[in-house]
């Protein structure tokens, strides 16, 4: 307990010696009150941290999605989906076929790069363009059990779940579990 409050006081500290707060945090703070001392701190420090890469410029898809990340932390959504798109077109890290040509994306970087962006529009109230990203991350493999669940539940695509198209889409790609029946459902 002695110790959650020194972290607590230390992280209080760090916040109001911190530059001029950006208008995104104390906008992302207004928007949350439910956020805890702890998380408003972090929120403000991805913020800052956000507005030292303004002018970053990745050279590979898994850079352009960890600036977007930063961004997409801070609340700035518009900002994170320029570079969550930039990543579609930057070379990636997978597999190279050609010698003239850069690295093929791998696949996770393909289906992040396509969730971010539907979270980000959606996030920004474009639910119909929020759709065809999450369409096409669904497409290119991320389509378990685990990431239907984070859809369901990620507060990034709230806007997105309110609209009845997106369990229709989630239903179209989700397996459903075959009933059994008798002896480990061989009859």
């Amino acid at each position: 307990m002695l110790l959650s409050g020194v972290v607590s006081a230390a992280c209080t500290a760090r916040c109001a010696a911190a530059r001029p707060k950006p208008r995104a945090a104390c906008h992302l703070a207004a928007q949350r009150p439910s956020l805890k001392p702890r998380q408003l701190c972090l929120t403000k420090s991805a913020a800052d941290e956000a507005l030292g890469l303004a002018d970053a410029d990745p050279e590979d898809a898994r850079g352009a999605i960890a600036v977007g990340l930063k961004f997409s932390n801070a609340g700035m959504y518009e900002k994170a989906q320029v570079y969550f798109e930039k990543a579609l077109e930057l070379p990636g890290t997978g597999l190279k076929r050609w010698r003239d040509k850069p690295p093929a994306l791998s696949t996770g970087e393909l289906t992040s790069a396509l969730y971010n962006i539907a979270c980000c529009r959606s996030q920004l109230g474009d639910v119909e363009n929020a759709l065809v990203a999450i369409a096409g991350a669904i497409e290119q493999g991320y389509k378990g059990p685990y990431e239907f669940q984070q859809m369901r539940q990620d507060p990034d695509l709230a806007t997105l779940r309110e609209d009845p198209r997106f369990e229709g889409l989630i239903g179209r790609f989700e397996r459903k579990a075959p009933e059994k029946s008798g002896f480990l459902g061989l009859f």
